[in-house]
C-alpha cells in the first residue's frame, strides 16, 4: 500500500528561547505555530521529487475531488485535517504508480502536500486565476486559521498577478525563486511589526492554501 510519511519541519519561536527544531510527526501546523525564525521553513527537496508531488496531487485531487474541497476548506489546526490528509493517501493507493514515482512509499510534509493540492484544486477551474484572485479580494473574507496564514491570505487578496504567476512556475525552478522573490515586499507588509520568515516551497504551500480557501469562500 502506498502510505504518505507525514512530517512537519518547521520551527516555532519559544518566548526568551531560541528557535527549536521539531521533526516529530504532528499536525500541521503545531497549535503553538506563530511567528519567528524559519516558521513555515520546510525542507528543501530536490524539483524532481517536488514535481512528482505536484503530478500526484492532481491524481488524488482528480480521484477525490469533493474530499479534498471539504478538507483544504477546513481547520488545518485539527486532528480531523490531519487524519484526511492521510485518508487521502489511503484511498487513492494507486496515484504513485500513476505519476512514475517508482518506490513503493511516497513521503512528504504535511504543509506541501496539502499546498499542492490546492494548487491542483486551483488549475482546475480554466478562468485565470488573477482574474478570480482579484475579485474574490473584494468579496467575502474566508477564514484564516494562524499568523501565517493570515499573512498568507492577505497575499493572495493583495498581489493576485504574482501569485497566479508563482503557481504558474514549476517547483524548483529558477523562476519560481524569481517570482517568490517578487512577492517578499508584499509578504512583509503584510506581515507588519512582526518578521516572517519562509522558503519557497514554506511560501507557495501556504499562499495556496489560503487562495484555495479565499476562492472557496466566495462559492459558499
Amino acid at each position: 500500500m502506498i502510505t504518505l510519511a507525514f512530517a512537519l519541519m518547521a520551527a516555532a519561536q519559544v518566548p526568551e528561547q531560541a528557535p527549536r527544531m521539531d521533526d516529530r510527526p504532528a499536525p500541521w501546523p503545531e497549535n503553538d505555530r506563530g511567528f519567528g525564525p524559519n516558521v513555515d521553513r520546510v525542507k528543501e527537496s530536490e524539483p524532481d521529487a517536488r514535481r512528482a508531488m505536484a503530478r500526484y496531487a492532481v491524481c488524488v485531487a482528480d480521484k477525490s475531488n469533493d474530499k479534498v474541497t471539504e478538507l483544504l476548506s477546513g481547520d488545518f489546526t485539527t486532528t480531523a485535517y490531519r487524519s484526511g490528509l492521510k485518508n487521502l493517501v489511503n484511498a487513492n493507493g494507486g496515484c504513485a504508480k500513476q505519476v512514475g514515482v517508482r518506490s513503493e512509499v511516497m513521503r512528504s510534509a504535511s504543509l506541501p502536500f496539502a499546498g499542492s493540492l490546492a494548487e491542483a484544486m486551483l488549475r482546475s477551474d480554466p478562468a485565470p486565476l488573477n482574474v478570480r484572485l482579484a475579485k474574490a479580494a473584494t468579496g467575502k473574507e474566508a477564514p484564516t486559521f494562524a499568523p501565517s496564514d493570515k499573512v498568507a491570505m492577505c497575499v493572495a487578496r493583495s498581489s493576485p498577478d504574482d501569485v497566479a504567476k508563482l503557481f504558474a512556475t514549476d517547483p524548483g525552478s529558477t523562476e519560481e525563486n524569481r517570482v517568490a522573490e517578487q512577492l517578499m515586499p508584499v509578504v512583509k507588509l503584510c506581515s507588519g511589526p512582526t518578521k516572517l520568515e519562509t522558503n519557497v516551497v514554506g511560501l507557495r504551500s501556504i499562499v495556496a492554501t489560503a487562495s484555495f480557501r479565499l476562492l472557496a469562500a466566495q462559492e459558499s
